[in-house]
């Protein structure tokens, strides 16, 4: 399996939760040697968390990439596009934002809806174990099946192009202080996952932002990559950058994991 290491397909400008414009992203990439990269900030969402591009600047957005893309277009590829928030409970509104068109989707999951109001997943620890706690009554084997069937249904929709950081509600699990990843259980649910990424012919990208989060290791795990290439899943490499230094972090780690 061939994959692009000078491709970065994860990155997030200040229209969302980044520090840097758009402009900025694109001169650190060519300065870095990338050849390609994607802008995939946040998505609009109706309760507005504070991470996401708010609704009314989605066409600036647009065509601030837009400029962008013509200004390098000798020296790098720019593909626009989003990360994806999947949530079942807005799906028309996620279509509608879809169907405005787009170079390349995430699709990901941070939140879960309960009573109108959204929990998230990998915000902070206080905040994982929120909704732990409250929806799910302390269960997390209950916690991770809801989050990969909503990993799988965000898949399925036939949206994205890739899946983001596939196993991101391992963010404070070190030590396996949440849960043991080698549990029948969890495997299951994970070799489940990886069935449905192949069957509507996604990619899978090595998630490089997790090297610097409390876990340790990129996203997923290596049994997990590994997993995914034997099923000729594609993978595709994203940073997950908030700002152009880490443009291509821990990608030699990355590649470490696959070769």
């Amino acid at each position: 399996m061939t994959i692009d290491f000078f491709c970065d397909l994860h990155m997030h400008s200040n229209y969302s939760d980044g520090k840097s414009n758009i402009e900025d992203l694109a001169r650190s990439a060519i300065e870095k040697g990338l050849t390609t990269i994607a802008i995939t900030d946040h998505m609009p969402l109706p309760f507005n968390p504070w991470y996401s591009v708010d609704m009314d600047k989605i066409g600036s957005y647009r065509d601030e990439i837009h400029r962008v893309q013509k200004t390098y277009r000798h020296k790098l590829i720019i593909l626009k596009g989003l990360e994806i928030e999947y949530v079942p409970q807005l799906s028309d509104w996620i279509k509608s934002i879809v169907d405005l068109g787009w170079d390349y989707l995430i699709a990901s999951v941070h939140a879960i809806i309960l009573d109108n109001t959204p929990y998230l997943i990998n915000e902070n620890e206080e905040e994982f174990n929120k909704t732990l706690n409250i929806v799910f009554k302390g269960d997390i084997r209950a916690f991770c099946r809801q989050y990969y069937h909503l990993v799988q249904q965000a898949a399925s929709t036939g949206w994205c192009n890739s899946v983001g950081h596939l196993d991101v509600i391992k963010k404070y699990n070190y030590s396996s202080r949440y849960f043991d990843e080698q549990s029948l259980w969890y495997e299951e649910l994970i070799y489940e996952t990886l069935d449905v990424i192949k069957a509507h012919k996604l990619k899978m990208e090595i998630n490089t932002a997790g090297f610097i989060h409390p876990v340790g290791e990129a996203y997923p795990s290596p049994w997990i990559i590994k997993a995914a290439i034997k099923r000729g899943i594609p993978i595709v490499m994203g940073s997950d950058s908030h700002s152009p230094e880490t443009l291509g972090q821990y990608f030699e780690q990355g590649r470490a994991l696959v070769y």
